[in-house]
């Protein structure tokens, strides 16, 4: 089964038993704002030029989150950097996570479950019901990190955002693993064997992503803290 970029990452941050996702909401966020990004850099609808994130064509992605995005970009008044546009997206990225979801289920990889606490209080949570897809997507992800399986764009793609938000750290536990895996990473997103101009999209959303997904955490721990 083909499912996009920022679907990928949605179920790789789902746990697939108790249905809740592995790291903050902030990051899924962010990480997700990345993902749609990423996947307009991809299909070359946007590119990098002098630090500032531009539409290289405007057109209709044939999906409702996508095109959302490229209107935004294509109504502000001026240009800005992938910063910017991860950070303007992740702040209404909740909205696209549910309706990813709700695809998912769709498509019978998940199931919506919904369960009342103390009569008051609604808890929702998305187990996977196609467990073998997920595996299948971690497999392959280890076995490019830790086997050098040669990979595609859109592993590569993938890699970036599970480094960005964190996700590797529960997806090689071992801290040898941990450590090889950052440096494989990183060394898959330098030597992308793509256009340099989608290159430079590419590496610029990805740093937006982590300081973004960084500044939350901090945020968050600092408010904890103080409380």
């Amino acid at each position: 089964m083909q499912l996009n970029l920022y679907e990928a990452f949605i179920l790789l941050s789902l746990d697939k038993i108790k249905g809740k996702f592995l790291i903050d909401s902030l990051s899924i966020n962010y990480g997700l704002a990345g993902a749609l990004l990423l996947q307009l850099s991809k299909d070359e609808i946007v590119r990098v030029v002098s630090k500032k994130l531009i539409l290289e064509k405007i057109k209709h992605s044939e999906n409702e989150m996508l095109d959302d995005c490229i209107g935004l970009i294509k109504n502000s008044k001026k240009n800005h950097s992938a910063k910017y546009w991860v950070n303007k997206i992740g702040s209404k990225a909740g909205i696209y996570k549910i309706q990813i979801l709700n695809q998912l289920a769709d498509q019978g990889i998940i199931k919506i479950q919904k369960k009342k606490i103390l009569w008051i209080f609604t808890v929702t949570s998305y187990p996977v019901i196609n467990s073998g897809l997920v595996d299948e997507f971690r497999k392959k992800i280890v076995d490019i990190v830790l086997n050098y399986n040669k990979p595609d764009l859109e592993s590569i793609l993938l890699l970036s955002l599970v480094n960005s938000c964190k996700l590797t750290r529960i997806f090689f536990p071992d801290k040898k693993d941990h450590k090889k895996a950052n440096a494989r990473i990183k060394e898959l997103t330098k030597e992308i064997a793509i256009g340099e101009a989608v290159s430079q999209t590419i590496k610029e959303i990805q740093a937006a992503v982590i300081i973004a997904s960084t500044s939350a955490v901090i945020a968050a721990t600092a408010a904890t803290a103080s409380s």
